[in-house]
């Protein structure tokens, strides 16, 4: 179970790290921040779950103790069925994981006695588990194989296959509702399936590698002619972010073209003509954005230019469906985010603000006060944005601020609203909201800010990992536990107390300027 830690460089101090991986579940979850507490001269104990570096290996893995002998510590993980084969030694047990975190929430861990006891109760339920299935198993096969279920499910319910773009090619899916039941393995060349979805599949129905490859070959070449004419015959938008990437956004239809409109008039984006070279000297990507009426939010796969040359295809539903613009304009503007948070960058579920050139996010989950809080900054405070706020890195390591926009507003028929998106600032710090009688600040260390930052960034990118494979999920969730790490320890985190009637903005101030403030 790979996991990267942050903190964890002082001897005998708490660290953090995040978790990933199936084999301590239910125990622990990706992707929770795990509190880790190092043993120094406390004893090992049965039922402690252990953070540790097996032997010649680059990764340290998480399991629990189950027997400390003299010739070693054997470990097992709550969701694994085989004790792990090699026997540790003290020295390679780096500490306890007592705590897991999901944002502000705090969720302990059990050791000793009682982790014991949960290690045997998630023993017996495998066991359990395993003896019912065999029984069952059998009639599912059967069932399966006749397709009774699949032959007499009336048609608008029966799965349909979609295709979807991952790491440069196209892929099939298969779609029940709004719920992904299967993929096509491009390694095993056949149909993966969840249970107990393959009593409502014809497989005999489902595309074979040859034609998903027929697929592929076809839609790649229509995509760049499409995209190469729209490009030089055509009007796009420009979006330039100060980690250096250009993007030139185009539309193949005229439905497509007005939702770019809009997304070009919220972002306040500069429309060229196709037949001018853009001057720019930074990455340069490009966007084509398509209508298609079967696509629903479960195709909301979010990709990445980098993968596929810089040339991104993001397909949308019509306006009239559920959500309208609102989910359109949410799901175009995650390809940018996506892209920046390959790059180090993050997306923030916090509102902007800038003094004197400088400027702060105000973190905090939905309805707990960001827009009231920046609404109360006075001159010359100056607030850019009150929801969300997309933080890049520069070629240099520089962290960098771009006002987002509140695309809530456009939901319903809503007011919605402009935003200079372009006009980034240095980001100078980040401050966690929380009510309380009198205004104060405490500062956070990078192993709290961490975890604070990670229920803001997934809030923010709530869409960005549907439509991945388990392992692209995991590499998405460590990537962006990496670039929160490297954030905090780059800008410095706080927690902001608010009251209804004070001056907060004077403790950011004094904060900023490294005046007295309480540490946490």
């Amino acid at each position: 179970m790979p996991l990267q830690n942050s903190n964890g460089n002082v001897p005998g101090a708490m660290f953090f790290a995040a978790y990933v991986g199936p084999s301590m579940n239910p125990t622990l979850r990706e992707p929770e921040i795990m509190e880790i507490l190092p043993y120094d001269k406390r004893p090992l104990r049965v039922g402690d779950v252990a953070f540790f570096l097996p032997p010649e290996a680059d990764q340290p893995v998480v399991h629990r103790i189950i027997r400390v002998t003299p010739a070693g510590i054997s470990t097992l993980g709550d969701n694994n069925t085989q004790e792990d084969t090699l026997l540790l030694q003290p020295k390679s047990i780096k500490g306890r994981v007592v705590a897991a975190w999901r944002g502000q929430k705090r969720r302990k861990i059990a050791g000793g006695y009682q982790g014991r006891l949960i290690g045997r109760w998630l023993h017996w339920r495998r066991v359990l588990d395993r003896g019912v299935s065999p029984l069952l198993h059998p009639l599912y096969q059967a069932l399966s194989h006749w397709g009774l279920i699949a032959w007499v499910l009336p048609a608008p319910f029966r799965p349909r296959v979609v295709v979807f773009q991952a790491q440069g090619r196209d892929q099939f899916q298969l779609l029940l509702g709004q719920r992904i039941i299967g993929r096509y393995d491009d390694h095993r060349h056949q149909w993966q399936i969840q249970r107990p979805f393959h009593l409502f599949v014809d497989g005999r129905a489902l595309p074979s590698k040859q034609d998903r490859d027929r697929v592929n070959r076809k839609v790649l070449t229509e995509r760049r002619r499409t995209m190469n004419h729209l490009l030089t015959q055509g009007v796009r938008h420009d979006l330039v972010l100060a980690d250096g990437s250009h993007w030139e956004i185009a539309a193949e239809d005229k439905e497509a073209a007005s939702i770019v409109s809009q997304l070009g008039c919220a972002m306040q984006l500069r429309m060229t003509p196709g037949a001018i070279e853009p001057s720019h000297h930074g990455n340069l990507c490009r966007l084509l954005v398509q209508v298609d009426a079967q696509t629903s939010v479960a195709d909301c796969y979010v990709p990445l230019a980098s993968e596929n040359d810089g040339v991104v295809v993001c397909i949308l539903s019509p306006c009239d469906h559920w959500g309208g613009p609102f989910v359109n304009l949410m799901r175009l503007s995650l390809v940018f985010a996506r892209e920046a948070q390959a790059h180090g960058g993050v997306l923030i579920h916090g509102a902007l603000s800038e003094r004197d050139g400088s400027g702060v996010i105000l973190a905090a989950p939905g309805g707990a006060g960001k827009t009231t809080a920046s609404n109360r900054l006075p001159a010359p405070w100056r607030s850019l944005c009150d929801d969300t706020t997309l933080v890049v890195r520069d070629p240099q390591g520089n962290y960098w601020a771009h006002p987002w926009p509140t695309w809530s507003r456009f939901l319903d028929g809503g007011p919605g609203g402009t935003w200079d998106v372009q006009s980034a600032v240095p980001l100078k710090g980040i401050f966690f909201l929380a009510q309380a009688v009198e205004d104060r600040v405490e500062r956070v260390g990078p192993g709290h800010a961490v975890s604070l930052l990670g229920e803001c960034v997934g809030q923010a990118s709530m869409f960005m990992p549907l439509g991945l494979l388990k392992e692209e999920l995991r590499a998405l969730h460590l990537e962006r536990f990496n670039n929160l790490c490297a954030l905090a320890r780059v800008v410095p985190a706080h927690l902001l107390y608010i009251s209804l009637t004070g001056t907060f903005w004077q403790e950011i101030e004094q904060a900023l300027e490294g005046g007295h403030c309480e540490d946490t």
